[in-house]
């Protein structure tokens, strides 16, 4: 039986609502349990919409009685002093037990790169922390030649020709991973697997911005075989957890 372990889901009140809300931890347990899905690495809305300060303490204290939800935070530039130190931040992070990190350089207002978050993000390359971010290409480009060795996520990146800025970096950098929640290009995931092998990918819905079943059914309806499937679903992504050292 697959074990779907979803690398993208998020619970809260946006100020600017998606086609559905999914306002509680309770409320994101529900929707898995519909859709046959057993775990998920989650944040919390008011982690972009109000600051990484509110919401990752939210993200933390919501989904503590939700065994099936891991948190995940956002992180800032060590230089305000909003998030405390380099080492108060891992301090928290390993009592809270948040394994995988987000960062939201453009809603935050800061350059994801070495001058900003040099000594965190060396830690976070030493410690195999994963490290999500969105599709900026260049930025994420740029990221990966200052920091080869990071295990970088990048989520919610398009189906229309996105396989030409992502291949170049997964063929030159080893721990570069994609999330499958828009990856709906005919094919597209078949031919992937068929050119790369299965490691590289994550399931993830990007709910609830988008429906948590469509990347699902793509992935279990693409023509790839049963053991690449269940990594994609979620044993690659348990793998990459296993693999932090906090």
């Amino acid at each position: 039986m697959m074990k779907w372990f979803d690398c993208c889901a998020g619970f809260g009140i946006p100020v600017k609502s998606p086609a559905r809300v999914i306002a509680t931890a309770q409320e994101l347990v529900e929707e898995l349990e519909f859709c046959g899905v057993g775990e998920a690495l989650v944040y919390h809305t008011s982690m972009v919409e109000e600051g990484a300060q509110v919401g990752n303490g939210r993200v933390v204290e919501e989904t503590k009685e939700e065994a099936r939800l891991h948190p995940t935070w956002a992180i800032l530039p060590p230089q305000t002093g909003e998030l405390g130190t380099v080492e108060q931040f891992l301090g928290e992070m390993r009592r809270n037990g948040v394994k995988a990190l987000r960062a939201y350089p453009q809603e935050h207002r800061y350059l994801l790169n070495r001058v900003t978050f040099g000594p965190l993000l060396e830690e976070i390359v030493a410690r195999w922390i994963p490290l999500m971010v969105g599709p900026d290409w260049e930025g994420v480009a740029s990221l990966l030649a200052e920091f080869p060795e990071l295990t970088l996520v990048v989520t919610r990146h398009g189906s229309w020709g996105d396989d030409r800025y992502f291949r170049p970096l997964v063929e030159r950098y080893p721990n570069f991973h994609l999330d499958t929640s828009r990856y709906q290009l005919d094919h597209g995931i078949a031919d992937f697997v068929r050119k790369y092998g299965p490691d590289r990918l994550l399931y993830g819905s990007g709910s609830p911005e988008l429906q948590m079943g469509a990347s699902l059914l793509a992935l279990a309806q693409a023509d790839i075989d049963e053991g690449a499937k269940e990594a994609i679903a979620g044993g690659n992504l348990r793998r990459l957890l296993g693999e932090v050292r906090l």
